[in-house]
């Protein structure tokens, strides 16, 4: 919705631009916003009817489809788009063709010493973008309306929005399942008045400039933002920069590196021993907003690393869902108390309503966060928020406390965390492949009827895979297989030391050949980011687990979320569904590639006085989300009732699925199971590799063909 009129500034909001997103700019934007629109419309002649938005006038520029590929990226740039990640022509034109028609006008930049931006010209210029875009608002929102009336308005994770992904049509039934970064953390589609409060950032890599071109300026309006990251990367004069946009704001940022190998109780490392090859791999948001006078917290959890050629170019997962405040106790009879953080079960005192209200997800992620040793006590809300039951207030507390204050009882996922450690036996399955074997017995298992054909091979698709033997792997697909995980107790089997022939491997590895990857929108250079090495996926035991990431022939109907040439950087972890057909019993989503120092191993104790006494060693941070038919009923209307079936989008009947996020059923759905569809992004019947298949390996050499782009292996 466009409007014109003065706001409280005194600043006329100029036609064509929201009025409300004009309102809650802040001041120096807005007169930004007012003074290019007054040079567009000088440089335009006004008589010209195709002046759009900010007045650039498509007649008077060249024909997009005529140019050159280098005068194309030079209206790019100088509309502050990148072109860095454009590789094909035909994306460079609809990339011109679509700033063309949104108005963006010319981006000045001026450089330091560091080759940055002295100013913030280069996140005004961002912001300005995002807003102008943000015109077609009204018509995103009704799109998601109308998604939500659709009969498959509930998606339990989506794919980030690829290049492919971003081409497709709106009528197109694939686009809801995809989804941008801005997106995912709530920027885009959101009513004007959210309010945004704090903010945690969890990574591997992030690249801190992408970041503030992407997310400013809705980043930079966090009262507090810290960011937990593990790569040690060039891009500190990134982060003062987002420091120096904070100036005078009252709002902070804090950046903290984790790296687990480095010597123990350091700031890089706050544990309390060193792990030699520890990484803090978690990817994950946890977002704190106010919208419509209710304090809200977003969970995010996702495969991507924070650069755009993962969430722009490859193929990564993402779940995230939003949960309100806890009810607050009102009788005089009981003051409010300050609830333990870190106490697992609340006593009668407690500041909410049930004694013992704290859920099973709430337990996880207070589990993970301790890990991390972040004891910063601070307010984390505006001052000016307003005070209700429905609100969080402005005052001090300890980020354990603030994600207390939430109610995750309606979360239809279970966290999968892996945390470095020797984990005891009293924690073992709050971690790694034991904490997935415990969501594998307590919601898939206990709701099992009886079946007589033979269960299916677990399927396990990842970007990196370890160093480990045929035995470990035996052993961690035994746990997290459903049909044999509560007969082969993962302690028994590390003390059995039988000399009898192990049992055929049977699961499905999920493994993208070196033809696949030079075939992709990347070719060989986006192979990086999956950095699988020879002398490991070259062993003979895994040689009859492999399987292909696409089909052979990759066309649009056996490709219907088009990720065959993205490179796959998601990680997914699922068993198929022995009675349903293309059904699943579970699935998980997460930051865990196949290596013992991700998923843990048990281990003896070393120490003398506990020679019997055994751990579960994990070297990692890492993050997932499970899910299966029983945590979904956890969303489902109280008729749906909990016969819920689990099944990937393509080849299901639209009237067999059923909308579980609370709107009315399809009337004319006759189904006794109502079906919940997931955006898996290769087959749940993967092809086998055939003699002519390679994995694929980073340090592979030989006689391989070049890429798109003229890259070969080397020999």
């Amino acid at each position: 919705m466009s409007a014109t009129g003065n706001n409280k500034n005194g600043l006329t909001c100029p036609p064509d631009v929201d009025a409300e997103v004009f309102a809650s700019l802040p001041l120096d934007m807005q007169q930004e916003i007012v003074n290019q629109h007054a040079i567009d419309i000088n440089n335009y002649s006004s008589s010209d009817s195709e002046i759009e938005c900010l007045g650039v006038s498509n007649s008077k520029l060249p024909d997009v489809n005529t140019m050159k590929i280098k005068d194309i990226k030079r209206e790019l740039e100088s509309y502050g788009i990148s072109t860095s990640l454009m590789i094909e022509k035909e994306e460079l034109v609809t990339a011109l063709i679509d700033a063309r028609k949104k108005g963006l006008g010319a981006v000045n930049r001026s450089s330091n010493n560091n080759g940055i931006s002295n100013d913030m010209s280069d996140y005004r210029a961002a912001a300005r973008r995002r807003y102008m875009e943000s015109q077609s608002r009204q018509s995103v929102v009704q799109e998601r309306q109308q998604q939500q009336n659709d009969s498959n308005g509930f998606i339990p994770y989506h794919l980030y929005a690829h290049t492919s992904a971003k081409s497709l049509p709106a009528s197109d039934p694939t686009k809801k399942y995809f989804q941008t970064l801005r997106q995912v953390i709530g920027f885009d589609g959101s009513s004007s008045s959210r309010s945004y409060q704090w903010l945690f950032i969890f990574n591997y890599l992030v690249d801190f400039q992408y970041l503030l071109s992407e997310l400013t300026p809705e980043l930079i309006q966090f009262r507090r933002v810290v960011v937990f990251y593990g790569s040690k990367n060039p891009t500190e004069a990134y982060q003062q920069q987002w420091r120096q946009l904070l100036a005078g704001t009252g709002n902070t940022v804090e950046f903290i590196r984790l790296h687990p190998s480095d010597p123990p109780n350091t700031k890089t490392n706050p544990l309390h021993m060193k792990f030699s090859h520890g990484v803090h791999h978690t990817k994950c948001f946890l977002v704190g907003y106010e919208e419509n006078g209710r304090s809200m917290c977003r969970v995010v959890v996702h495969t991507a690393n924070l650069v755009s050629g993962d969430v722009e170019r490859q193929t990564n997962s993402v779940y995230h869902q939003d949960f309100p405040l806890k009810q607050q106790k009102t009788t005089e009879s009981k003051k409010p108390a300050v609830a333990n953080p870190y106490k697992r079960k609340r006593d009668t005192s407690s500041l909410f309503e049930d004694d013992d209200d704290t859920s099973q997800f709430e337990e996880d992620m207070i589990n993970n966060l301790e890990s991390y040793y972040y004891r910063v006590r601070q307010s984390w809300c505006h001052p000016s928020m307003s005070s209700s039951s429905n609100t969080l207030n402005s005052k001090a507390m300890s980020w354990l406390q603030l994600i207390r204050q939430y109610d995750f009882s309606r979360a239809y996922v279970v966290l999968i965390p892996s945390v470095p450690g020797r984990h005891k036996a009293d924690s073992y399955n709050n971690f790694g492949y034991f904490k997935l074997r415990q969501a594998i017995i307590e919601n898939v298992c206990r709701h099992q009827q009886q079946s007589t054909t033979s269960p299916k091979p677990t399927i396990c698709q990842f970007s990196s895979m370890g160093e480990f033997s045929s035995k470990y792997l035996s052993n961690f697909l035994s746990a997290i297989d459903s049909s044999t995980t509560q007969n082969n107790d993962p302690i028994t089997i590390h003390e059995i030391k039988s000399k009898k022939k192990q049992a055929p491997l049977t699961a499905k590895l999920v493994l993208p050949t070196m033809d696949e990857i030079r075939t992709s929108v990347e070719g060989y250079n986006g192979g990086g980011s999956i950095p699988f090495r020879a002398n490991k996926v070259d062993k003979d035991f895994l040689q009859p687990l492999y399987h292909r990431w696409s089909h052979r022939n990759r066309n649009n109907t056996t490709d219907p979320f088009k990720t065959a040439r993205h490179i796959p950087h998601n990680k997914t972890f699922l068993q198929p569904s022995s009675t349903v057909a293309n059904g699943i019993d579970w699935l998980l989503v997460t930051s865990h590639n196949l290596s013992i120092t991700a998923w843990g191993q048990i281990q003896m104790r070393s120490k003398e006085s506990h020679p019997e006494e055994k751990i579960l060693f994990i070297q990692h941070w890492e993050l997932g989300v499970f899910m299966s038919p029983a945590t979904l009923a956890k969303m489902a209307p109280d008729e749906v009732g909990s016969d819920i079936q689990l099944m990937p989008y393509p080849g299901i009947d639209k009237s067999a699925v059923i909308n579980i996020d609370g709107d009315e059923e399809d009337e004319n759905d006759e189904s006794e199971s109502p079906k919940v569809l997931v955006p898996l992004p290769f087959d749940i019947n993967p092809v086998p590799y055939d003699k002519h298949d390679i994995p694929w390996a980073a340090d592979r050499r030989g006689n391989f063909p070049p890429d798109a782009f003229g890259y070969t292996m080397g020999a």
